[in-house]
């Protein structure tokens, strides 16, 4: 997601950080907060209830992205603050497919939500190594706002029956991004 998208989206959810900063919710918040909606989610998921999961993790984007944008306009950003942000997305996004994996535990398509699922954790694991030997890496374009996108498409749009081209699509674009992290870093060695 390039700069000109981010700052877009920034200013669309101006007036709900800025409710959410006059109501003295900090980002710490948020980013634990979102951790039981992502798990109603995965849970309504399972149940087949996909409008609700749906729901859920519409709550659940938005908490993540509005997490940050209140750390910055509070001016209360910290390495130990984007920590917690990144463990948390992770165990979100696992409960979000585990919910989807035991909806479809019985077809082959459990199969395609794991994969999707591990080359998506990829996606955020590639750019935390980079970062911890000092190269930064925030090439590509499947970051975790566009795999949220794909996948709600698939909720809302697509519907259950559909819904596996979603998880197909999360597959290859976090896959793509992937090797474009890995090979980005490599060859500044």
């Amino acid at each position: 997601m390039n700069e000109k998208h981010k700052t877009a989206g920034r200013k669309i959810l101006s007036p709900i950080t800025n409710l959410v900063i006059r109501l003295g919710i900090t980002a710490n918040m948020l980013t634990i907060a979102s951790l039981p909606f992502s798990i109603a989610a995965g849970y309504f998921f399972s149940q087949g209830a996909r409008w609700w999961g749906g729901l859920f993790l519409v709550l659940v984007a938005l908490m993540d992205t509005i997490d940050g944008e209140v750390a910055r306009k509070t001016n209360k950003m910290s390495k130990y603050g984007a920590f917690l942000d990144s463990v948390i997305d992770r165990i979100a996004e696992a409960f979000i497919y585990l919910g989807l994996f035991l909806y479809y535990s019985e077809t082959w398509i459990l199969i395609l939500i794991f994969v999707a699922l591990i080359s998506s954790i990829l996606v955020s694991y590639v750019r935390a190594r980079a970062e911890g030997i000092g190269e930064e890496c925030k090439i590509g374009f499947m970051e975790r706002p566009v795999r949220m996108a794909v996948l709600l498409f698939g909720i809302f749009i697509l519907g259950y029956k559909y819904l596996p081209i979603s998880f197909a699509l999360v597959f290859i674009g976090s896959t793509y991004t992937v090797i474009q992290r890995m090979l980005y870093v490599l060859r500044k060695k």
